[in-house]
C-alpha cells in the first residue's frame, strides 16, 4: 500500500461519458500528461486504490476523458463521480511541486518568519480547498492558517529549517 504522503491530488472526476466506462475528469494542471502516469489513485472504501489508464483524450482546456482497466460500463464508471484523483508525486512534473522543489509535507516542522518576526512552526497544511494553507502553531499554542502561496515566500532555508514569507500584518492577527 502506498503512503498517502506520496500522493498528490491532481483533479476530480465528473460524470461517466457514454456507456463503455469512459469518465470525464478535470485536471487543472495542463502540464500533467495522463500517458506519463504509471497509474492514478482513487479513494474507495477508505483505501487508496490504483487504477491503470487504458486511454485518455482531451475534452477542453482542463478536462479529459479517461478509461481504466476493468472499468467497462457506465455503472462501474458512475462509482467515480465527484471523487478526487491522486497521482504519485514521483510521476508528476516539477510544476506540481511547491516552493522550489519542496512538497508541502517537506515543510512541516519549519519555522515561519515574516518581517523578522517568528510567526510560528508549520505543523501541517490544509488542502481541502483549491488554495493550500499552512497550519502554523504560534508560540501561544493557537493555530493560524497562512496561504501556502509561492508569491508570498521570500526564501526557504533548508539548513536552518526556516521559511521566510512576506505576509500582510492583518493576516497574522486574524
Amino acid at each position: 500500500m502506498i503512503p498517502a504522503a506520496q500522493l498528490i491530488e491532481i483533479g476530480h472526476f465528473g460524470k461517466p461519458h457514454g456507456i463503455k466506462g469512459e469518465m470525464s475528469a478535470v485536471i487543472p494542471d495542463t502540464d500533467i500528461d495522463p500517458s506519463e502516469l504509471s497509474c492514478v489513485f482513487v479513494e474507495l472504501d477508505g483505501l487508496m486504490v490504483p487504477f491503470f489508464i487504458v486511454s485518455w483524450r482531451t475534452k477542453g482546456a482542463e478536462s479529459v476523458l479517461l478509461t481504466f482497466e476493468g472499468i467497462d460500463s457506465q455503472e462501474k464508471a458512475a462509482l467515480f463521480t465527484n471523487k478526487a484523483i491522486f497521482a504519485q508525486a514521483d510521476d508528476l512534473p516539477e510544476s506540481e511541486q511547491d516552493t522550489e522543489g519542496f512538497y508541502l509535507d517537506d515543510l512541516i516542522g519549519y519555522t515561519l518568519i515574516s518581517d523578522d518576526n517568528k510567526v510560528g512552526v508549520i505543523s501541517g497544511f490544509d488542502d481541502s480547498t483549491e488554495n493550500y494553507l499552512f497550519i502554523v502553531t504560534a508560540a501561544d499554542g493557537s493555530e493560524l492558517l497562512i496561504p501556502a502561496n509561492t508569491d508570498l515566500i521570500i526564501e526557504v532555508d533548508t539548513k536552518s529549517e526556516i521559511i521566510y514569507m512576506n505576509l500582510a500584518a492583518g493576516l497574522i492577527n486574524l
